[in-house]
């Protein structure tokens, strides 16, 4: 469903953002560009011989980022550019569909979608009271007839108009959709044959001799059967174009000279920390892992912070080792006996006159008027007003420092003004676990890293590798010289955007999809690491090579071969028993078999057994024959008819449904397999 409810005017009503479920219809000037001529050198792709401009599909992908921001602060770009390139592969095959259907919306029917008697889902969601859920047909109308104009940019305009269009290629596809559903039927044959299909039920009797009773040695393959063989099956034996690279990499971590500076750095502060009146902004201006200055039991502290017990308050300790490249000081802030967890509850102001409010509401508490009404009709935190300001239980340092600290040394029944980058809080300590002795220890950190300098040393020597070795057989050699464990990176195609171990490896890709096989790359940067390539490999687009495939093909024909010698040992048995006799194997039974089921216990996916179960009537027995993983030979026991039936309209609408499920998707996916798709992002990402 289309959402606006991210939609906000800047007049205050509505309208900035559009959420990344329109998006997906959204056309914007994509199509109404693709008569233009785009420069090749900005075509991001082509569909069905239209250009994708760089800049429009980027505009996108940014505009997708910005809404995803909205809830994902952490968004990953790469998984947002390939969302954004499927949502305009479905844009431009569907609009040549709908173009060659002549489908259309007309303003009629829009207006019926936007004001009608029944209004698309997104208005009726946007523009209803939140309180009561009441569609507002008078709030709609002073959008559109005045607020939509309010904002002097235009911005809301252009979003609005690029909402119907959206719903309006929304309308369309439904259209398409429902016109193939329009021509799809079942007939009462295939219903009946379906019913027929799952009800009748065979139990058999069979003898099975697997292909491995076959030794290796009675049956030989060579590369030209397992060549043959892969040109006969050569859609499953396809391969895209790739290259596969191996590479050295360079690591850059602290020297000791980097750790004495660490060192020098933290020991330099340790009067300043001593002296620090707001341990908590102390920490936070200048400790590189920002922790909580909070209480802990006696049990969480670990060696050497153990010496703090019975240490005066103020009393530092450190630096120590905190994991392996980070130094830490610790001070004892505090002793206190204070309770493990508290229930609290609160009321939260933030508007510019809040410590007004606040103070007025305590006032009125004070007096005796109700906390849980006032959280009600005053706070903020609408999650905890609606059950009377009430936070329930939390343990020491769930909160946010000032307000934890509130209500960890705070009496119960007190009220406590406090206030937090959330706003002025009105809190209340409602109940308190069992209180122990705790100690407040503030924590301060320096990371050991590496310095410039060791940057650049260990650049100067990945640089020289690379300089000094210029062939994949000098690549080779050096890198055992200098005891480098080379790694792999194999089937990189021009739109790979992930190699184990290295971040955002893009250049690397790029490198490696531009280079001739021996090339060795010059250095590539990351984050913590350098790292100098091989070409080891291309493989070219079409049928895998044998080498590639060799352990599957040569499985699979040797399989055939042993299939085929055993039907030629069995000859012309007629019984299970001639057939168990011959082999020394036992007769077994496979119950419950249905024909729309290939499942058989005991055997697995097996639905040539299936097949031949239901290829023979009650009492006779099916000539040997091949099955996945050996030769079967079987006799049926039993056959359980299907009930007698005259109307299949149920079946019928069974299937229908059953089909009708997965219609749009397939449909779509036909689509997409018909078109012609050039995908020249590797180019620009």
């Amino acid at each position: 469903m289309i959402s606006l409810e991210n939609i906000r005017n800047r007049s205050g009503l509505l309208l900035t953002v559009i959420g990344v479920a329109m998006l997906a219809f959204i056309m914007t000037d994509l199509l109404s560009s693709q008569g233009g001529g785009t420069p090749t050198d900005l075509v991001v792709g082509e569909i069905n011989g239209q250009p994708v401009d760089y800049k429009d599909f980027e505009q996108r992908v940014q505009q997708n980022v910005e809404n995803q921001k909205q809830s994902n602060p952490n968004i990953n770009v790469s998984q947002v550019r390939n969302s954004t390139w499927s949502q305009t592969l479905r844009e431009y095959i569907y609009q040549e569909q709908y173009e060659k259907l002549a489908l259309s919306v007309g303003s009629d029917e829009l207006f019926d979608m936007i004001q009608g008697d029944n209004p698309h889902p997104s208005i009726l969601q946007s523009f209803s009271d939140p309180q009561t859920g009441e569609f507002s047909r008078a709030r709609l109308l002073q959008y559109l007839k005045e607020d939509i104009d309010n904002d002097e940019t235009g911005q809301s305009r252009l979003m609005w108009l690029r909402f119907e269009e959206a719903i309006m290629n929304e309308r369309k596809t439904k259209k398409y959709n429902a016109l193939a559903q329009k021509g799809f039927s079942v007939s009462n044959w295939e219903a009946s044959l379906n019913f027929q299909h799952q009800s009748e039920v065979r139990n058999v009797s069979f003898v099975s001799v697997p292909f491995a009773s076959v030794a290796d040695s009675l049956v030989s393959v060579t590369d030209s059967e397992l060549i043959s063989y892969m040109k006969e099956n050569k859609d499953l034996y396809q391969q895209d174009a790739s290259r596969s690279i191996e590479y050295v990499v360079f690591n850059v971590r602290p020297t000791s000279d980097d750790r004495e500076a660490a060192n020098d750095w933290i020991t330099d502060i340790i009067s300043d920390f001593k002296n620090a009146e707001d341990d908590a902004l102390f920490v936070r201006k200048y400790s590189d892992n920002p922790t909580l200055v909070k209480f802990y039991a006696f049990e969480e502290l670990l060696s050497p912070e153990d010496e703090l017990v019975n240490a005066k308050l103020g009393t530092v300790i450190g630096p120590y080792n905190e994991g392996s490249n980070n130094l830490r000081l610790a001070k004892l802030v505090d002793v206190q006996n204070i309770p493990d967890s508290v229930s609290a509850r609160h009321i939260l102001i933030s508007t510019p006159d809040a410590v007004n409010k606040i103070d007025s509401i305590k006032n009125l508490i004070e007096n005796g008027a109700s906390f849980g009404e006032l959280a009600k009709n005053n706070s903020e935190d609408q999650v905890s007003a609606l059950n009377d300001g009430d936070l329930g239980w939390f343990t020491e340092g769930t909160m946010v420092a000032p307000f934890n600290d509130a209500c960890f040394t705070g009496g119960i029944g007190v009220l406590q003004t406090v206030t937090t980058q959330f706003g002025v809080h009105l809190i209340e300590v409602t109940k308190r676990s069992k209180t122990t002795k705790k100690y407040k220890i503030a924590y301060l950190d320096r990371n050991v890293l590496p310095s410039n300098q060791t940057y650049q040393a260990i650049f100067t020597k990945a640089g020289k590798f690379a300089a000094e070795n210029t062939s994949v057989e000098m690549f080779d050699e050096a890198a055992e010289t200098e005891n480098l464990s080379k790694r792999i990176a194999e089937n990189l195609q021009p739109s790979t955007s992930t190699i184990s171990g290295l971040e955002n490896p893009r250049e690397l890709v790029r490198w490696a999809n531009d280079a001739s096989v021996g090339d060795v790359s010059d250095v590539f940067e990351f984050p913590d690491k350098f790292v100098v390539a091989s070409l080891v490999s291309v493989k070219k687009e079409g049928l895998q090579d044998l080498e590639d495939a060799r352990a599957q093909v040569e499985s699979l024909v040797r399989a055939k071969k042993k299939s085929d010698y055993l039907i030629d040992q069995i000859g012309e048995v007629t019984s299970l028993n001639e057939m168990a006799t011959q082999f020394t194997a036992t007769i077994e039974q496979a119950t419950g078999l249905t024909f729309n089921n290939n499942q058989v216990s005991a055997l697995g996916n097996e639905p040539s057994f299936v097949g031949a179960s239901f290829s023979v009537e009650e009492g006779q027995t099916t000539k040997p024959f091949v099955g996945k993983s050996a030769v079967y030979m079987l006799k049926v026991d039993k056959v359980l008819t299907a009930p007698s039936k005259e109307d299949f309209s149920s079946e019928r609408q069974a299937l229908m449904s059953q089909y009708k499920s997965r219609m749009n998707f397939q449909i779509y996916q036909a689509l997409e397999e018909l078109s012609e798709i050039k995908d020249n992002r590797a180019k620009f990402y």
